[in-house]
């Protein structure tokens, strides 16, 4: 990936009015689990006493595919198990089953469904998957599916001229997207650089080194990569205040809705309100 790839005059995309989404389970474990899959390829997406739901993910460009594991805890069968998405815009994201899910899940056995992934233009929320299935009563989930815009985005590495070069040329508003976050602290009551450099990484972004004076200061490059709209360059710096527990977050984009988006994806994991 080299300097040609940030394309600074991607096409913004109209927005387009969804249907109202499905009421989403939620607890402090599933908030956790979306919350480290968001920055991360592999791991749990829910489970109780009677499931559990497991993701393994791979990205290429604007392609994807997510393999999604369900295994079935108890000692009777699901039956009438179907498995849906839904709550995205079809023009922007394409989700589609690799084949029609089994409607049957033996006990104590795992099912396999994969699901591919297109990201065509840029999307502002996560899909959700829909479960159901039959075990003495009806059960029905329904769960944010961790696939976020920055899962087709690729790191870039700039050198300190060429970051502000291009960061000057995108310039403020409106293709610059900016928040003040609260954020706790480390045990050593310091500035978890820890946390927020795993944060930026895991959104695919490229952290670069002898940009910004400030230690505690983070700067990254990315491109996002987009069968219809090509590829959309985007810049961050994250500026947190140990003193205030603030933190400055600041995204430029080529396209005002992809820095809006970005900086909607990096809110609640940089703030003390993040799940993990």
């Amino acid at each position: 990936m080299g300097l040609a790839d940030l394309n600074l005059s991607g096409p913004s995309t109209p927005t387009v009015i969804q249907a109202p989404r499905p009421v989403l389970n939620s607890s402090p474990s599933i908030d956790k689990w979306y919350e480290k899959l968001c920055m991360s390829n592999d791991g749990i997406l829910y489970e109780d006493n009677a499931i559990q739901m497991g993701v393994k993910s791979e990205y290429h460009g604007h392609l994807g595919r997510i393999a999604l594991y369900v295994g079935n805890k108890m000692t009777v069968p699901l039956t009438s198990f179907t498995a849906s998405v839904t709550g995205h815009n079809p023009d922007a994201l394409s989700i589609t089953f690799a084949k029609i899910p089994s409607n049957v899940i033996a006990p104590r056995t795992q099912a396999q469904h994969v699901i591919h992934v297109e990201g065509k233009k840029p999307f502002d929320s996560s899909p959700i998957l829909m479960i159901s299935y039959l075990a003495g009563s009806l059960t029905t989930i329904n769960l944010q599916l961790p696939l976020l815009v920055t899962k087709f985005f690729e790191g870039v590495t700039l050198s300190q001229t060429d970051f502000f070069e291009r960061w000057k040329l995108i310039g403020g508003a409106p293709r610059e997207a900016q928040v003040v976050l609260p954020i706790s602290l480390d045990e050593a009551n310091g500035v978890d650089l820890v946390k927020n450099r795993k944060v930026l990484t895991g959104h695919g972004f490229s952290l670069l080194q002898d940009v910004d004076p400030n230690p505690i200061n983070l700067v990254g490059a990315g491109v996002l990569h987009t069968s219809m709209g090509g590829k959309v360059g985007c810049l961050l710096r994250v500026e947190p205040n140990k003193v205030a527990k603030l933190c400055r977050v600041t995204v430029r984009s080529t396209s005002e809705e992809v820095a809006a988006q970005v900086l909607q994806a990096l809110q609640k994991p940089l703030s003390k309100n993040s799940a993990l």
